[in-house]
């Protein structure tokens, strides 16, 4: 009888430690997980949202992938960057980014910023060293300030914030589908099966609206 209680008692320990064990496997296989945000996509289309900061080393290597990816995207996917400050010594790059993005100036900018601070070494980390680097990419200097310091950057990076704030962002770069499904490196495996991940989960979407 004795034994007969031991036995069950291993199995059954066994098979708790097998399934814990394979939990975060099986988290990972997924390569995102369900989230609930105020975010909804255009009406007929998937909104797929990067979170980033440009002085990410992750986020420079992503955007090697990202750029065939989006020249391939049909037409019912809408992409859109979201600069993110998950701390102070963030800031000064993530307004960079909405000041040009005020001005018409990310399309002409943003690869430019990841090379000069991943391959140059350039320290943009103020307002005076950033907008000097912005109007050697031909971008209006005082209009970059007058940008930099206004409510239209402030009310972005409150409002990607908020939304990274809902959907659990904890690291970047990280990508929000249709703001219900949120990827992430750790999950997927790595940037190319992040984006493998988006592409199904764009799929699954067209397939529920169908």
């Amino acid at each position: 009888m004795l034994v007969n209680r031991l036995k069950s008692f291993l199995t059954a320990l066994l098979a708790t430690t097998a399934l814990a064990l394979a939990a975060p496997a099986l988290a990972a296989e997924s390569g995102y997980r369900e989230v609930q945000t105020d975010v909804s996509s255009p009406e007929g289309k998937v909104l797929v949202q990067e979170f980033f900061w440009y002085g990410c080393p992750h986020c420079y290597y992503l955007e090697g992938e990202l750029e065939p990816w989006l020249e391939e995207l049909d037409e019912d996917v809408v992409f859109e960057r979201r600069a993110l400050a998950l701390g102070q010594h963030w800031v000064p790059l993530t307004r960079a980014f909405y000041a040009a993005d005020q001005l018409d100036a990310v399309d002409d900018t943003h690869a430019a910023v990841f090379h000069a601070i991943h391959e140059e070494g350039s320290r943009l980390t103020d307002a005076d060293s950033i907008a000097d680097f912005y109007a050697s990419q031909g971008v209006d200097r005082e209009a970059f300030l007058d940008a930099y310091e206004g409510f239209g950057t402030q009310n972005a990076i409150r409002q990607t914030g908020q939304i990274a704030q809902d959907a659990g962002v904890q690291g970047v770069p990280s990508l929000l589908v249709d703001g219900r499904f949120l990827v992430t490196g750790r999950l997927a495996g790595g940037n190319v099966e992040m984006l493998e991940v988006v592409d199904a989960l764009i799929e699954q979407i067209r397939d529920e609206r169908d």
